[in-house]
């Protein structure tokens, strides 16, 4: 089996008032995604998801998978860690982080899509088989929208049973507090919550004084952690934050690869790392950051926030590592989520069972294509510094 090509496809999908992604750091009424097939001799198409290349940079993600096409083209694409490395290699001057990775993420997740096909099996089977038969998951929404939306947002969570649910919150640290406080009123005693501060995307994100008294003054809602409460690649200040705060710290949602996870761990930054097969260089990156983890005595609840083909790729990985904590599950309304899924995501109570579908279980029909045509431009509006 051969690798013929490299294919982008752009897709679109507005989303309802409800479901419109506002966070601190910007907004999204339209969701974009930017995904890349890789096609196969034997007619075996692998689907992978450049997550950050849909929200910002759609066509340009097109353009730089163009690049890795000269690298894959005639290649098995089983030999899925010898071509990411060289993908890695044909870019290492420009391409350390940033858009490079996400595209290098995308197809080597499609690579392994690929090879479960072939297989006929799950792709967790190819990377090492379960260490976890079933996973707890959060709901990850709760997202900057008018407090009648937000009622009925959380009382959907606790009709459904939810056990975890994840919040946005806002930088001015009044209306933060008191988000905190009318979600944990809603939710009840019982129900665990996560407070997302989304500091990796805003352009003036807090300074870690202000950061640990917002944690200081939400612990009395009993937090899980506190995600992202300084700017991304604050490693000091996110280090401060966290020997002061009654509250764990997590983050790495935006962060590229094993050696940037370093940089968090070796200074003692966070309590919870958060790499995404999307974004962190693929499926076999985020097992060897969830492994560098452990060393570090640092627990591991992944990112998973866009599409079937971002939910998926971090699902199998997961599956396979014993200390992930969490699966973030996105519940924002994007319709993109379920409609690539070969199967539906298997509740089990408060846990997810692992997918049985060979592959990353994914399907891109022309149906999807026509429901959700490109539409052009961004889909997320970034706030101005």
């Amino acid at each position: 089996m051969k690798i013929t090509g490299v294919e982008s496809v752009l897709l679109s999908a507005p989303l309802s008032e409800d479901s419109a992604t506002r966070w601190s750091g910007g907004e999204m009424t339209v969701a974009s995604v930017s995904m890349l097939l890789v096609h196969t001799d034997a007619g075996i198409v692998g689907l992978g998801d450049t997550y950050a290349g849909g929200w910002f940079y759609p066509e340009a993600a097109g353009a730089v998978a163009k690049h890795f096409s000269g690298v894959l083209v005639g290649e098995n694409p089983l030999n899925v860690a010898l071509l990411t490395e060289r993908m890695r290699a044909s870019c290492k001057y420009w391409g350390r982080v940033g858009a490079a990775i996400n595209v290098i993420s995308a197809i080597e997740n499609a690579l392994w899509d690929i090879a479960g096909q072939e297989a006929g099996v799950p792709a967790w089977k190819l990377l090492g088989g379960l260490a976890q038969e079933r996973m707890p998951y959060y709901a990850s929404a709760g997202q900057e929208k008018p407090a009648d939306a937000l009622e009925r947002e959380m009382a959907g969570y606790v009709r459904d049973k939810v056990p975890a649910v994840k919040i946005r919150v806002s930088t001015n640290l009044d209306r933060a507090v008191e988000k905190v406080e009318t979600c944990r009123r809603l939710l009840g005693p019982d129900i665990q919550i996560m407070v997302d501060a989304v500091m990796g995307s805003h352009p003036k994100p807090w300074d870690r004084k202000t950061a640990i008294r917002f944690a200081k003054a939400i612990d009395r809602y009993d937090i899980t952690w506190l995600e992202e409460p300084c700017a991304a690649d604050d490693y000091e200040g996110l280090a401060e934050v966290r020997r002061e705060s009654p509250v764990p710290i997590s983050g790495g949602e935006t962060t590229f690869g094993l050696i940037e996870f370093g940089h968090f761990l070796k200074a003692g930054s966070l309590d919870i790392v958060q790499p995404d097969a999307c974004t962190s260089g693929g499926m076999l990156e985020c097992m060897r950051i969830a492994a560098a983890a452990s060393l570090f005595g640092v627990r591991v609840a992944p990112h998973a926030w866009g599409s079937g083909a971002t939910v998926m790729a971090n699902v199998h990985w997961s599956f396979t590592q014993p200390n992930i904590m969490v699966q973030e599950i996105p519940t924002w309304g994007f319709p993109l989520r379920d409609a690539l899924l070969v199967e539906p995501i298997r509740f089990d109570g408060g846990h997810i069972l692992p997918p049985t579908a060979p592959g990353l279980g994914l399907k891109l029909t022309q149906e999807i294509r026509d429901a959700y045509p490109w539409r052009g431009g961004y889909g997320a509006t970034v706030r101005a510094a």
